[in-house]
């Protein structure tokens, strides 16, 4: 393994001990010593690759953003049917912020921090630019084959998403306001419904 290579594998260790240590302790309970601790090696080595405990969860916001394009990425590359790529990337982005919920919650506490950082206000745009370009993909494959209305793929991708995180939100700040799996659903279903050609 060539030095550049040892040294990204040893941020990426130590951002995946980041993240064990936000879903076992939560986002504000947690020390750089606890990092080390899970990581196996010394609080030395998390300063020498992070300058701070802001600089590694900037890595670790990254690192939740990349491994969920991968996951929608891995369910809709095998598919040809654009109302099927839909579904799926609608019920991936619900699934995604009930399985690392945690870490979602982690992402609003970045949201409260954009008027103050303009770095966590660029990495969260990006994440959504990320978002809508892969929705608005799957809207314009529909379009072209004739399966979706002729709407605006780049506004309908941001109302599907605004959707997703509006009800996502309201079930993180109570989670017996309705059932999840129910109102995934739901919303997939009026979603899809609206857009399909009569």
């Amino acid at each position: 393994m060539t030095k550049p290579d040892v040294a990204q594998e040893r941020k990426n260790q130590i951002v995946r001990a980041t993240v064990d240590c936000i879903s076992r302790y939560g986002y504000h309970n947690f020390s750089m010593q606890d990092v080390a601790k899970t990581a196996g090696v010394s609080k030395g080595i998390i300063h020498y690759y992070f300058l701070n405990k802001d600089d590694l969860m900037m890595s670790v916001l990254g690192k939740v953003v990349s491994d969920i394009g991968n996951v929608m990425h891995s369910d809709m590359s095998a598919l040809d049917d654009p109302i099927k790529k839909l579904e799926i990337f609608i019920e991936v982005c619900f699934d995604i912020v009930r399985s690392t919920r945690e870490y979602y919650q982690v992402n609003m506490d970045f949201w409260t921090q954009i008027n103050q950082k303009e770095e966590v206000r660029s990495v969260i745009a990006k994440h959504y630019v990320k978002f809508r370009k892969t929705c608005t993909q799957v809207l314009e494959e529909g379009v072209e084959k004739g399966v979706f209305q002729n709407v605006n793929p780049t506004e309908y991708s941001s109302f599907i998403i605004a959707s997703i995180d509006g009800m996502s939100l309201q079930w993180l700040f109570d989670d017996s306001a309705f059932d999840y799996d129910k109102i995934v659903k739901q919303v997939t279903s009026w979603i899809v419904s609206g857009i399909l050609t009569k």
